[in-house]
């Protein structure tokens, strides 16, 4: 009995033991709060990197925040599985923002935010509106909390923040912090470090803590023609001849780094995006060399910006000294707002050949965008089908949310143009998720004696795949006409089969036809020159060899044929391009974009062709 007693006591020791090394095994590591902050969308952020044994958890309790918090700061982050040596950013629970303060302070109360407290309440504390508080502390927008300070304007006349009132309000007035950098400061206000400085020459010397500084207002860039115009300022009058013309092209060619400088990933990536951006320029050059054996003069100044706004800053001001005829690139949507505001001040053309945002075109009446906006593309698909006269319209919607807001914007807009049969009755239409339910159900969904016509709104491969292998084995009972994404000439899991079987429609704003006579005859080109031919085909369609020679074969010939000012006749320019024609639309008082698309269907004699194009505009 004695025996057994010693027995259950030493297994209880040991289960103590034991128990103590795993406790230990598994307890988290300490973690130090960081003392290195930074500052997005005006919100303050602590920068935290992850030691080994550190989890989510331990992290939120040191910093005072909700998990949910640091996940929503770090989307792209797997939260699940810390990794020693991950950045993360930590939302700052106390203070959302640095002060601000107006020049005329005496003019003003300053209110220190308490518990509870919004700019709602405070709007109708003080007696003035929301947006006054706001035109004040435009930080405010981006949320407040306890302990900041708001300023109120307390002279009636400041309560008037129209345009005419507030004309000589030029700049926002800011005092610096401990960690403060122009870069931070300058994300808080939309502007560029540039500009900050250019408002405070004795920033060149070095920023300060508890410096007084000026944040220029930024005012809207408009374009304006002088009363006497000279020849490159009239539409389209060339120069008088002979006349050598001055094109700056921005790249991100990478051309000076090396594999000492960084780590191995950033490398591979950096070096692919410059090789991408090589075979532009290739292909550029080659537009080049067929324009001057026709009598074209151009000196050409390359510049590359990587992906560096400082870069691109540095190229501006040496261009402002030469000033361009044109502007080829950059590629960038941060680098594309620097230039794009260079270029419309100077009145100078911007071709922006890679990005897609609508809002620096309306910004901006200098850029030229060559790739459609992403609700240009949902139109231009809605346009093409609203053409039938018969079938039934089968939007499917994959899971993520790019590819949600296309669709609901594709079904608002077909919506309003909805097609209809000969007798006047709409087209059946009806919405699904791409999901595990759709494939069960798809016998119900689909019809025997109508044709289906599948519109599905995903760019992820491994998501479509599933639907294309069971629609292909109900071809037999169920006629299908499925529509796809540009993204998906650029897949290569899927089997091409399927797609021809299915009668594959994209719609897109490039098509690389290789039984194109002109295409052969630039891949025999490039071979001759470059030592290969480009095949590789992007997202959206293009090669970015043929992208280069197709934009500079015609913007290159219109500033020949038109001078400087040469858009308003810029659709009499149509040449022999391998990708598209242009079909620019203005936005208002702002740039241009390409709207057009091109049609293609993957035949079931298994040939790929053009059928037809159409526009990304969203007709009345």
């Amino acid at each position: 009995m004695k025996l057994k007693k010693n027995i259950c006591f030493l297994l209880i020791q040991l289960l103590i033991v034991l128990g103590q090394g795993v406790a230990a095994q598994f307890q988290p590591a300490p973690v130090v709060r960081s003392q290195e902050k930074t500052i997005v969308n005006g919100k303050i952020f602590y920068i935290h990197t992850v030691q080994k044994g550190q989890t989510l958890y331990s992290i939120s309790k040191v910093y005072e925040v909700a998990q949910d918090d640091i996940k929503k700061a770090n989307p792209d982050a797997d939260l699940v599985n810390l990794r020693e040596g991950l950045a993360l950013r930590i939302p700052d629970s106390k203070n959302a923002t640095a002060a601000v303060y107006p020049e005329n302070r005496e003019d003003f109360d300053a209110h220190v935010i308490k518990r509870k407290e919004t700019i709602y309440s405070l709007s109708k504390k003080y007696k003035v509106s929301e947006d006054v508080i706001y035109y004040y502390n435009p930080w405010a927008k981006y949320g407040i909390k306890q302990d900041q300070t708001l300023w109120i304007p307390k002279n009636k006349e400041l309560h008037d923040i129209t345009p005419e009132a507030r004309v000589d309000d030029q700049y926002y007035y800011y005092t610096t912090k401990e960690k403060d950098t122009l870069y931070s400061i300058a994300k808080i206000y939309g502007v560029e470090v540039a500009d900050i400085i250019d408002a405070n020459p004795e920033l060149r010397n070095g920023l300060r803590p508890e410096q007084a500084i000026k944040i220029p207002k930024i005012r809207q860039v408009t374009e304006t023609v002088p009363e006497t115009s000279l020849p490159d300022t009239t539409p389209c009058v060339p120069p008088q001849q002979p006349y050598t013309f001055e094109v700056a092209l921005m790249l991100p060619l990478y051309a000076t780094f090396t594999a000492e400088e960084t780590d191995a990933d950033s490398v591979q990536r950096r070096g692919l995006r410059g090789r991408n951006f090589a075979e532009f320029y290739e292909g550029f050059l080659l537009a080049v060399d067929s324009l001057k054996k026709t009598g074209f003069s151009v000196n050409l100044h390359v510049y590359d910006t990587e992906r560096d706004t400082m870069r691109t800053h540095r190229a501006v001001k040496e261009l402002a000294s030469g000033e361009p005829d044109l502007i080829i690139g950059p590629v960038y949507p941060e680098d594309v707002n620097i230039a794009g505001r260079f270029a419309s001040f100077k009145n100078i053309k911007l071709i922006s050949p890679l990005s897609t945002r609508s809002s620096l075109v309306e910004r901006y009446p200098g850029i030229v965008q060559i790739v459609p906006s992403r609700q240009s593309e949902s139109y231009a698909l809605a346009n093409f089908i609203k053409q039938y006269k018969q079938g039934r319209i089968l939007l499917v919607r994959g899971s993520d949310s790019l590819s949600m807001q296309s669709s609901w914007r594709f079904k608002k807009y077909l919506a309003q143009n909805m097609p209809s049969d000969e007798s006047g009755k709409p087209l059946y239409f009806h919405e699904y998720r791409l999901n595990d339910s759709l494939f069960t159900n798809l016998n119900k969904i689909l019809a025997r004696d109508q044709q289906n016509l599948l519109v599905v709104f995903s760019d992820n491969e491994a998501e479509v795949i599933p639907l294309v292998t069971r629609l292909i084995q109900r071809t037999s009972l169920y006629p299908v006409t499925m529509f796809g994404m540009p993204s998906w000439q650029s897949w290569t899991n899927v089997d091409l089969n399927f797609l021809h079987n299915l009668q594959l429609h994209i719609v897109s704003p490039f098509y690389t036809d290789f039984t194109n006579p002109q295409v052969k005859n630039y891949l025999s080109k490039s071979r001759s020159v470059y030592g290969y031919e480009p095949y590789e085909i992007s997202p959206q369609g293009y090669n970015y060899s043929m992208l280069g020679f197709d934009i500079g074969l015609y913007f290159l010939s219109a500033l020949r044929q038109y001078g400087k000012n040469f858009m308003p006749c810029a659709a009499e320019n149509q040449g022999d391009q391998l990708l598209t024609r242009y079909r620019f639309i203005r936005d208002g008082n702002g740039g241009y974009m390409n709207n057009n698309f091109s049609v293609i269907e993957y035949k079931t004699d298994f040939s790929v062709q053009k059928i037809a194009t159409v526009t990304g505009e969203a007709l009345p």
